[in-house]
Parts: C-alpha cells; sequence; structure tokens
C-alpha cells in the first residue's frame, strides 16, 4: 500500500511535529487522530494522519493554560486541590509509579536479604551450641587430666586401679577424638 504524504509512521509524524511519540501512540489508540496499522517485512507499523496530528496540536495549543494567562497577565494562580486531583485521579498523592522489572528487581533483593538474615540467625545459633559443646569439653578435659594426676605412678597397679587406668585412658582417647572433630568442624 502506497502512503501518501499525509500519512506517517508514529516516528517520522513526531519529528515533523514536535509531538512525541508516547503522545501520538495514546492519541491514535484512543481515536483521537485517524490511524491503521501497516503490514511491513519487519511487522506491523502504525500510520498516523499528519493533518490531524496538526489539528489536534493547534487545537490543543489554541486554548492557553491559565497558568499560561496568569504568566502573561503577570499574576500568580494558585492551583485548587480539584485541579491537582485531576491531573492523575487514579494515583493517591504521596505516591510514585515504579516500573515493573524494577519493583521486581527490589523485591528479589528484599527476599535475598531476608534469606541472608535467616542463614545469619542459624549460623549464630550453631556457633552458641558449639560455644556450649567447646567449654563442657574443657571442663571435661581439665577433670580427667586433674584425676589422672592424681593416680601415682609408682604404686603398683591393682586390677581396680588397672581397670580404672584403662577407663581413664578409653575416656581420655574419647575425648580427644571428639575434641579433634569438633575442631575439625568448626573450620568448615
Amino acid at each position: 500500500m502506497d502512503r501518501d504524504d499525509d500519512w506517517l509512521t508514529i516516528r517520522e509524524a513526531s519529528a515533523v511535529t514536535g509531538i512525541s511519540a508516547t503522545t501520538l501512540k495514546k492519541l491514535a489508540r484512543s481515536n483521537d487522530i485517524p490511524s491503521h496499522l501497516e503490514r511491513t517485512d519487519d511487522g506491523f507499523l502504525r500510520i498516523v494522519s499528519l493533518e490531524a496530528v496538526k489539528r489536534w496540536s493547534d487545537r490543543d495549543t489554541d486554548a492557553p493554560s491559565e497558568s499560561t494567562r496568569s504568566a502573561a497577565e503577570g499574576t500568580e494562580v494558585d492551583l485548587t486541590a480539584d485541579e491537582k486531583s485531576t491531573e492523575h485521579p487514579d494515583i493517591p498523592e504521596g505516591t510514585m509509579l515504579v516500573p515493573l522489572d524494577a519493583w521486581n528487581k527490589m523485591l528479589n533483593q528484599l527476599g535475598n536479604l531476608h534469606e541472608a538474615g535467616q542463614q545469619l540467625a542459624e549460623a549464630r545459633e550453631r556457633a552458641g551450641k558449639a560455644e556450649t559443646e567447646a567449654r563442657f569439653l574443657k571442663e571435661r578435659l581439665r577433670e580427667l587430666r586433674e584425676q589422672l594426676e592424681e593416680t601415682p605412678e609408682d604404686q603398683p597397679a591393682t586390677r581396680s586401679q588397672t581397670d580404672s587406668t584403662s577407663g581413664l585412658q578409653s575416656t581420655r582417647s574419647i575425648v580427644r577424638k571428639i575434641y579433634s572433630d569438633w575442631r575439625r568442624n568448626r573450620r568448615r
């Protein structure tokens, strides 16, 4: 389909008139200016009537706004709450529009922070348990050393002493094993 000079793409019409492409798209979708879709090799392009865009632009600039009139007259105008609220009726005052992907990115980061906080709490709990276990093992080791020092080495060992000494040695080896396992696990 051959386009005449009156029909241009939105980008071309934007370049000619100085009206943003976003505004022209909105006008075309709301049928404020005539438009249609044209098939090209790359897909579809929205085509708008340049004459209609110029008429819309002239109509929009013919009626000066109250702030333009007051600036020309040299007086200040205080916008009323009604005029402020008609600009964006769907958006409550004090709020801000945020792009959806930026919002999702922020939510993901917040989730990561929450997860990191939970992991930190769990690590602190494990560290507290490990400290308690280390204190217990140190006390037990001290008790076993004291018990070993109290046993005279030069006395001949009786059967009960031999049993208690071998029990003490096995306890000592168990404590060493537990302590070395604990030290190794703590470094991970």
